[in-house]
């Protein structure tokens, strides 16, 4: 009976240890410590999801506005993800960001524009908000900064317009420390949420690329991009409708052969997106390439060399829940990911875990109260891909599983070990009576 009892309490440690050690090691590597409450909703839409180093600590943080008016800085330390700021709320629809230099001092700051036309500026190491427009025309989404007038100090370019078919489209300029704006262009078209400046034309001065849309996309939308003169504020051109509304811009030269490229991406609500990209050549803008449809909404989009292999890919996202790596000379498809969930609508490229490899950030999900097709709500979620292996690193807003898998496992072993001691009493109960029943025959003999 000794071995049986000795034989029991063994199998109680093994049973317990493993279950626990299961808890561990069966659960899925990838999770993340920023919970699904902090994302909200919508997260990561048109310009509300960047990769930048805030707070100046050296290490880029993952920043991401959602529909409900918050704006969270998700750093990378210690092995996983961490909230390291959540903004007050603002307005809603937090889906204009912006950071560089707004004021003389040495920290960077976050410019955010919301759904109800307001813009601020933040201290990127305090959080503190030191600067706030004039109310503006609502849906301040598109920001730029940039030194218009060769003085050394970055003006802030917004561009506003809501989903409408009126033209509300608007850009105010801004000058460091003035809340009023000191120049803006006349209205056109909606949805101003994508501007760049550069010398798009080879002429030496700068040029302003604006892309918008014209009407709402659902059947026959329209959409174009405009350039406009730096200094003088004149359109030099506009493009013929490009369809569903112009979200994504990036200028950049994709062959390394000196030209300027404009990558451009558009949508219709749950029809056609497309990739277009154009360059100047022989004194005009040319269409270079079409895209297949890679939509519905194929508004996320960025440009840089995602697999580190010298030469630079397109990152796009959709509607549909794809991420889209697309070679920048050959424009061939290179890889396509699993439905990762409805929207990703947000896509930027960076390093925020430090290991000197690129990364892919695709910030997913619809936001409440929009459940029909334009926008079914789905839980938000941040993914975060190795550029070279596509495999998914991390994954914010999920629930962590390996704590979750650690307690079901303790819980479990802890049930069994309580079952156990159950049987282990009784065991010895039994083994009492026995040893009793002995002493009383030896007494008797």
């Amino acid at each position: 009976m000794r071995h049986g009892i000795g034989s029991v309490l063994v199998l109680l440690f093994i049973s317990g240890a493993s279950l626990m050690a299961a808890g561990v090691c069966c659960s899925p590597v990838v999770s993340g410590e920023v919970s699904p409450d902090v994302l909200g909703s919508g997260i990561g839409r048109f310009n509300s999801l960047l990769c930048h180093d805030l707070d100046g600590d050296g290490r880029d943080e993952i920043i991401f506005g959602s529909y409900e008016g918050v704006v969270v800085s998700a750093e990378y330390n210690g092995g996983d993800y961490f909230v390291d700021w959540q903004s007050p709320r603002f307005g809603t629809r937090c889906w204009g960001l912006a950071v560089g230099q707004f004021d003389d001092d040495e920290s960077v700051e976050l410019i955010v524009g919301d759904g109800d036309g307001q813009v601020r500026s933040i201290d990127g190491k305090t959080k503190k908000i030191e600067w706030e427009s004039e109310k503006l025309v609502r849906d301040a989404h598109g920001l730029l900064l940039h030194d218009l007038d060769g003085d050394g100090k970055n003006e802030l370019l917004v561009g506003t317009g809501f989903k409408t078919d009126q033209g509300w489209g608007q850009i105010y300029m801004f000058r460091q420390g003035q809340r009023e704006h000191f120049d803006a262009l006349p209205p056109f078209d909606s949805r101003i949420r994508e501007m760049d400046v550069a010398d798009v034309d080879g002429d030496g001065d700068e040029e302003l690329v604006v892309c918008c849309g014209s009407a709402l996309g659902d059947v026959a939308g329209e959409g174009y991009v405009r350039i406009f003169g730096l200094h003088d504020r004149e359109l030099e051109w506009k493009s013929p409708d490009l369809g569903g509304c112009m979200e994504g811009l990036r200028i950049v030269d994709l062959d390394g052969g000196g030209g300027l490229d404009m990558i451009f991406t558009n949508g219709y609500r749950y029809r056609e997106g497309y990739m277009f990209i154009y360059r100047f050549e022989d004194g005009d803008y040319r269409q270079l390439w079409k895209s297949p449809n890679i939509g519905p909404k194929a508004y996320g989009l960025d440009v840089g060399d995602v697999d580190d292999d010298g030469s630079l890919e397109i990152a796009v996202g959709n509607l549909a829940g794809h991420v889209m790596v697309f070679d920048g000379v050959s424009r061939q498809e290179e890889w396509r990911s699993e439905n990762l969930g409805r929207d990703i609508l947000g896509i930027a490229l960076g390093d925020p875990d430090g290991d000197g490899s690129t990364e892919i950030i695709a910030a997913q999900g619809g936001y409440i109260g929009k459940g029909d097709y334009t926008s079914g709500y789905t839980a938000p979620h941040v993914y975060v891909i190795d550029g070279k292996s596509k495999e998914i690193e991390a994954v914010l807003g999920e629930v962590d599983q390996v704590l979750s898998w650690l307690k079901a496992g303790l819980l479990l072993a802890a049930v069994v070990m309580v079952a156990q001691l159950v049987v282990l009493s009784r065991y010895y109960v039994i083994w009492r009576r026995g040893v009793d029943k002995e002493k009383r025959r030896g007494g008797v003999q």
